[in-house]
């Protein structure tokens, strides 16, 4: 069929037929408009759901459709600071306790995590926080309410050391993901060598499926400890980990992984390119700013009316 001659017959829809259109949809029962809203990114949930009709709101503020949620971009577009922290009250107290999965970037203090260990949030097995400025202090507190987590980000926070990654390991007994890049693009950038984190995390993380850092201070003794004290891992990213020198013995220990990714590894699924560092920013969450941003924070102020927290 003609294409023009589709678009023509879908103008000639008349506004009648729009309007019972959407009546359908605010008629459909309560349970398969909740099961249809889980499924949308939380910023249309928080943004256009709600705006459609009051069916659609009320199935949007149903705990089952924040099971699941990723905040990253709006965090970016938030720029930090309090409306970030009120966000994530915001989105703990729907989900009535029974969040399973949380991603959220550039929280500027430990107010969020303190939140989120009062709520004991015994669901949660994802929890991805990475470039946020926390203490160690305040991801222990909440570290210790998380016996049963699964995947850690934590990348780009830089004051968390090797005490708190003991301490992840000794608590989430369960974890076989753990995210600790610092992405720095070269030696310039930084520290001296410190196997510390990695035999923090070889010691205390047997479980391991997946491992990233980059950017790592580890020498060669942290990345043995790693392979040899994590027998299940199966991605291992230590690419730009400057101090790690690769030779035979050592080439032989990391193809032992399913896919590793480091520097000039012989037999390696990556050899390190120069170039690269052209798209090293890349995993930084580059986003355009939300034109309706302003809306949005409004929005938030007048649901934290309907909370008291």
């Amino acid at each position: 069929m003609d294409r023009t001659f589709v678009e023509e017959e879908e103008e000639e829809l008349s506004d009648s037929e729009n309007e019972q259109a959407n009546v359908r949809w605010a008629e459909m029962l309560p349970e398969t408009l909740v099961e249809v809203m889980r499924r949308l990114p939380s910023r249309e949930l928080l943004q256009t759901v709600p705006q459609v009709c009051k069916a659609w709101r009320k199935a949007s503020l149903d705990p089952a459709c924040w099971q699941v949620v990723d905040l990253n971009d709006w965090c970016i577009s938030a720029g930090g600071g309090e409306i970030v922290e009120r966000m994530v009250k915001l989105v703990v107290s729907r989900s009535c306790g029974g969040i399973r999965e949380l991603r959220v970037t550039n929280l500027d203090s430990d107010a969020s995590l303190h939140y989120l260990a009062q709520s004991r949030l015994s669901s949660l097995r994802t929890l991805c926080i990475p470039s946020s400025k926390i203490t160690e202090a305040g991801l222990c507190e909440l570290i210790l309410t998380l016996p049963s987590l699964v995947h850690l980000d934590i990348s780009k926070c830089s004051a968390i050391k090797c005490k708190a990654l003991e301490v992840i390991g000794q608590t989430c007994e369960s974890l076989i993901r753990l995210d600790r890049s610092m992405w720095a693009l070269n030696l310039a950038t930084m520290g001296p060598s410190d196997d510390s984190e990695a035999l923090a995390i070889a010691h205390n993380m047997p479980k391991l499926k997946h491992l990233e850092m980059v950017s790592g201070l580890l020498t060669n003794a942290g990345l043995i400890a790693i392979l040899d004290k994590c027998p299940d891992l199966e991605y291992l990213d230590v690419s730009r980990c400057w101090n790690v020198k690769y030779g035979c013995t050592m080439s032989s220990k990391c193809q032992k992984v399913r896919q590793f990714i480091g520097g000039n590894t012989e037999g390696s699924d990556y050899d390190y390119d120069e170039d690269d560092d052209d798209n090293a920013e890349e995993w930084d969450y580059r986003t355009e700013f939300f034109e309706d941003f302003e809306y949005l924070e409004s929005y938030i102020e007048d649901e934290f009316s309907l909370f008291d927290l």
